[in-house]
């Protein structure tokens, strides 16, 4: 029976994926997603969010992420879509006696029983079974009744829960000979999964989280037409650096004016032609006409000179001079230094300022004992997210098979990834990076700094080469990248759990965006409700000064010794939902603001908060 239902999109991308199952409420009734109906999104660029998708996925094997294997050459199997509605059908086409004394389950070959009384018992209510058996290759089966060892039939078995809730307690009861058997949910069959022992599926309840993950990727600003042709310049990168370094020679400048340079040749022509020339001549005599060419030409050479330093190549040769770090770490940290300006470039934008945000000196002192040379307020700018897979039993790396939508017939054939863009506030925080360094240095971690022209451009560069090639979805073991991430990826994460109880949201409504080599950090609301309700602006323009204050305050967790024993991180103190963090709360720990042991590097003798407070 097809069952067919619409909701939201922001519903949609949460928890109405294809492969999820879900109750439907209206005719109670348990259901799987069959598949989304939907409609293509060419304003946005397929480029850029599958770029995003890739540094996503790279954490897993190529084994563990066969479709996501190499996105760059296999771009075009992907379509971006908008939700409009869903399609879903009854499952799992196995229902159970609710009589206890009978319990037994049926599996009619119509699908669906003819009447909804047992047809052992003709007393008992028929439900559908809530129990499914899933696999960590992305497999979903019903939960069916094994033949009784000893009638070897199962036409009579019956589910016994024994009156508990926990699957490992149940077993099956045969209605015949009362033979019973405990409940097991039996080796895959749609895989061959690398690691013997775990190949054996799991028992769940249809709704538990484990049987389905959503994956996806979140883009602040997506770029449009006009960014889209100055990502198609040459050396883009070393623009997006310059600016976000502040370098002069940018000057008042944007991202988008450099696109329009690549659309234009020359600056002119450095002479006059003759007829302007025996026009001067004509009017000035001789040595007037020759004075005011030899003038221009001199003004061209100028312009000329300005021009070379301001542009993509200029900016790379003159990166490379200050900071010390070669051109190809800046490259590759073109994406995360693209999305750190972009916005403040795009959005209405309010920094930090005693007369821009009225609190007096208490914000900025506050700011300033964090260890802080940015905070920002970036309001109504587009967040785009897009989820483009799912996986069961677990979410991690490796540790589960990453799957991709089935493909969608009305689109090709492409596997389909869901997009939403929401009008949506941020407020950025960004680490000063010099402090960062002065703090690695009194633990024991002397940077071995590159030392350029400039010692605050040379500041950011060794990050940007510190940071390069980290996957923040993997434990970081390489003690001075681990110092650098973990105190960025813990600071945010502490910023998120103090602004839900100011703000008035859930935790779970507010969502990180980390640029590691941009030592900053974006807080977002994750959904269409927060975003509308302008909950991170009430709190930048009316708590900015209290919810930086207290991020210093609570440095204690109820699991304490305990917790800062093990590396002071757990989900009373720093952990997020997996819809809030994207790094799987990994490289977290207290120790990095406040002091003590980690698990990794050993013992970390002063916190950063500590260290800056000073």
């Amino acid at each position: 029976m097809g069952l067919r239902m619409q909701r939201g999109k922001g519903q949609v991308l949460l928890n109405f994926l294809p492969g999820k199952t879900f109750d439907f409420e209206k005719i109670w009734t348990i259901a799987r997603v069959d598949r989304i109906r939907a409609v293509p999104r060419t304003d946005l660029s397929t480029k850029q969010i599958l770029r995003a998708v890739e540094q996503q996925t790279r954490a897993w094997t190529a084994e563990h992420r066969p479709i996501f294997r190499d996105l760059e050459r296999g771009g075009s199997r992907f379509v971006l879509v908008e939700p409009l509605a869903v399609e879903s059908s009854m499952f799992p086409l196995v229902f159970w006696c609710q009589n206890p004394a009978c319990g037994v389950i049926e599996e009619p070959r119509t699908g669906i029983p003819r009447v909804a009384t047992c047809g052992r018992c003709h007393t008992g209510r028929l439900v559908q079974l809530r129990f499914v058996r899933v696999h960590r290759c992305g497999a979903l089966e019903p939960l069916i009744p094994p033949a009784c060892e000893r009638c070897h039939s199962r036409q009579r078995m019956a589910l016994d829960t024994r009156g508990s809730e926990r699957t490992g307690e149940f077993q099956w009861v045969c209605r015949s000979c009362s033979t019973t058997t405990t409940v097991f949910a039996g080796r895959c069959r749609t895989c061959t999964w690398p690691d013997p022992k775990l190949r054996n599926m799991h028992v769940e309840v249809h709704r538990a989280g484990r049987t389905f993950y959503p994956h996806y990727a979140v883009l602040l600003n997506q770029p449009g037409r006009d960014l889209g042709a100055f990502l198609a310049m040459d050396k883009w990168q070393a623009v997006a650096a310059a600016t976000f370094l502040k370098m002069p020679e940018i000057g008042t400048r944007k991202l988008v004016d450099f696109a329009r340079l690549a659309q234009q040749e020359g600056g002119g022509g450095a002479t006059m032609s003759d007829e302007d020339r025996a026009r001067l001549r004509e009017q000035y005599g001789d040595e007037m006409a020759a004075q005011f060419e030899r003038m221009q030409a001199q003004l061209h050479a100028t312009r000329q000179q300005s021009q070379v330093a301001g542009s993509p190549d200029g900016l790379a040769r003159l990166i490379v001079e200050r900071s010390g770090v070669p051109w190809e770490s800046w490259e590759s940290a073109g994406q995360e230094l693209f999305e750190a300006v972009m916005p403040l470039q795009l959005g209405s934008v309010t920094e930090l300022a005693l007369s821009d945000v009225g609190h007096g000196d208490r914000a900025d002192e506050s700011a300033r004992k964090l260890g802080l040379s940015a905070v920002t307020l970036v309001s109504e700018f587009p967040i785009t997210t897009a989820t483009f897979g799912y996986s069961r039993v677990d979410y991690q790396p490796n540790a589960c098979r990453l799957n991709p939508f089935p493909p969608d017939p009305d689109h090709g054939g492409k596997f389909p990834i869901y997009v939403d863009v929401v009008q949506a506030d941020a407020i950025l925080l960004r680490l000063n990076p010099s402090s960062v360094l002065k703090w690695m240095t009194a633990n024991g971690c002397a940077p071995d700094l590159q030392r350029g022209a400039s010692a605050e451009i040379s500041a950011q560069g060794y990050f940007v080469k510190l940071l390069d090639g980290v996957l923040g979805s993997q434990t970081v073991d390489h003690a001075p990248a681990r110092l650098a991430f973990g105190l960025l990826h813990t600071l945010s994460h502490l910023a998120i759990r103090r602004a839900a109880l100011l703000c008035g949201l859930e935790s779970t409504s507010i969502s990180e965006y980390v640029l590691p080599r941009a030592l900053t950090s974006a807080l977002y609301c994750n959904h269409r409700f927060g975003a509308r309700i302008g909950a991170l602006s009430a709190l930048f323009e009316q708590s900015l000064a209290e919810w930086l204050s207290e991020l210093r305050a609570h440095r204690t967790c109820v699991y304490d010794p305990v917790c800062i024993g093990r590396g002071g991180t757990c989900h009373a103190c720093t952990h997020l939902a997996e819809t809030s963090c994207r790094y799987f709360n990994l490289n977290l720990g207290r120790s990095f603001l406040f002091g003590g042991p980690d698990p990794t590097i050993g013992t970390i003798r002063m916190g950063y908060l500590d260290f800056c407070g000073i």
